[in-house]
């Protein structure tokens, strides 16, 4: 059985992958240099949280808490986009099991 922290990491390196292949692919709706200047730091804070669950620094969500990329994400990409369905899916599961 997948413990809570391996399907959260699989969840986050799931983002971070569908980030960068917008990134290699310059398949992004708006144009892109500022659409390049958004999505690296999303991917950033993806990378962040990664390492910080590797590392038990996670804080506890108490069921309320986000990290506000999905809102992030929501300012400025497509709404039916991977990714932001993908970083959906990590507040998820970060509130339901944290």
């Amino acid at each position: 059985m997948e413990s809570k922290k391996e399907k959260f990491l699989e969840l986050i390196d799931q983002a971070i992958q569908i980030g960068q292949q917008m990134i290699n692919q310059k398949n992004l709706t708006q144009a892109d240099d500022f659409s390049l200047e958004r999505l690296n730091p999303v991917i950033d804070q993806l990378e962040t949280l990664r390492n910080n669950t590797l590392n038990d620094q996670l804080g506890p969500s108490l069921g309320k808490l986000t990290f506000g990329l999905a809102r992030e994400l929501a300012d400025w990409i497509d709404l039916d986009s991977p990714l932001l369905k993908a970083v959906g899916a990590i507040e998820r599961y970060y509130q339901q099991q944290f």
